[in-house]
């Protein structure tokens, strides 16, 4: 089967890596039987999945254009769309989306337990028990269109695949799911995270491409201390950044930040900007339209907020986190970010624990150095105030000395 679905000779050039992969598979013979294939793959698959491979098969004995067939069409499930669907729905018809999406992820933690990426997500205490409920996610999400439309929208199954068929093969790959973590050293053994490896993929799921690579800890309330002052300190200027909040209640949820932050008495952001709910139950909300009140960060202020917050308005906020800390905020509803339903049990809570992640570290260019010259209102208020009570301000003196030093 071809990119028609059919087996035709239409099938791009394989690598030189794929080729001995494949050589390698067959055990450079011109046929192979499935249980072959089965046997020399049982360590990397549950029982289950086990089964749900057999149904990829059209039959026991398969020569090589069988194998590559089938490494194509999950390797490149973006380009053989209807070789990818055709194989997935044989799958389908056997078993649910959900059951087989459980088989696949359990199959693939295996599959990756000997990466790094693995390894350091085990090393700071990430658990796999939420795999169950990403799984009930991926099914709801199918049922909401048809499987092809689902199948085609859901890039981060096609990756899955991908990932699956490229191990399967012994094919070398450049993708994971689960970012790298770069954690200062002085924290690596305090630091344990809230996050599993369920939700550490629905989060990864829905965050641009450039951000699901590599995960910087800026700040964990576990390591660096309880305060507002170590939090702000931490992720001030730092690029794009993920929240983590478990309050005293058991919810975990959080926010994408697609912008660096800024003590600035406004809001700012993008509409790449969404909140998200991992416990108890799974939700995402990206941006609306209504409104831009993304992102908003201010401290020392007495006529405006001091903390935090992401969304809806002043006092009325999708995520706050108070300048007093361990206080926090959620209403009712949020119009800044579609399907927002309160992911707390009460409008105020209290922070349990806190992790902040830099997903993409800050490019600085000449606009960003720009925006820090010019003056806040704050600063022009200040200035105000000097000169009210008669202390002139020496900094303009001084800077046209630098402008006529003669």
């Amino acid at each position: 089967m071809g990119a028609k679905g059919s087996k035709g000779p239409r099938l791009p050039k394989l690598h030189t890596e794929e080729c001995d992969a494949i050589d390698h598979l067959m055990n450079f013979n011109d046929h192979v039987h499935v249980d072959y294939l089965m046997s020399k793959w049982k360590p990397l698959l549950t029982d289950n999945m086990t089964q749900h491979i057999k149904h990829w098969f059209v039959s026991n004995k398969l020569d090589r254009s069988d194998i590559i067939h089938i490494y194509q069409s999950f390797a490149l499930n973006e380009i053989y769309q209807e070789n990818y669907h055709g194989l997935i729905k044989k799958i389908f018809s056997k078993s649910n989306v959900r059951q087989y999406t459980i088989d696949l992820i359990e199959t693939l933690i295996i599959c990756l337990k000997s990466t790094d990426e693995y390894a350091h997500w085990i090393r700071i205490n990430a658990k796999a028990r939420a795999i169950p409920q990403l799984s009930l996610q991926f099914s709801n999400e199918s049922l909401s269109s048809s499987l092809d439309t689902w199948l085609q929208n859901e890039t981060y199954y096609g990756l899955m695949h991908r990932i699956l068929i490229t191990t399967l093969y012994g094919v070398p790959k450049n993708h994971n799911l689960f970012p790298a973590v770069i954690i200062n050293k002085k924290f690596n053994r305090s630091f344990k995270t809230i996050l599993d490896f369920g939700w550490i993929m629905f989060i990864v799921k829905h965050l641009p491409v450039d951000c699901q690579k590599s995960w910087r800890l800026l700040y964990s309330s576990c390591s660096h201390g309880e305060s507002f002052q170590a939090l702000s300190t931490a992720i001030v200027d730092q690029g794009c950044t993920i929240f983590i909040v478990k309050d005293t209640d058991g919810n975990i949820f959080g926010g994408y930040a697609s912008q660096p932050w800024f003590l600035k008495p406004t809001f700012y952001g993008d509409s790449a900007c969404f909140l998200f709910t991992l416990f108890p139950n799974f939700n995402c909300c990206v941006a609306s339209g209504h409104n831009d009140h993304f992102m908003y960060m201010n401290n020392g202020q007495y006529t405006l907020p001091n903390g935090i917050g992401m969304g809806g308005q002043m006092n009325y906020w999708g995520l706050w986190l108070d300048s007093e800390y361990g206080k926090g905020q959620c209403n009712v509803s949020c119009s800044t970010f579609t399907d927002y339903s309160m992911p707390t049990r009460e409008k105020d809570f209290r922070i349990a624990s806190l992790e902040v992640w830099c997903v993409k570290e800050k490019i600085n260019d000449e606009s960003d150095e720009e925006e820090r010259k010019v003056p806040t209102n704050t600063d022009k208020w200040d200035m105000k105030l000097l000169e009210m009570a008669g202390r002139p301000k020496y900094t303009d003196n001084l800077k046209d000395d630098e402008e006529n030093p003669y």
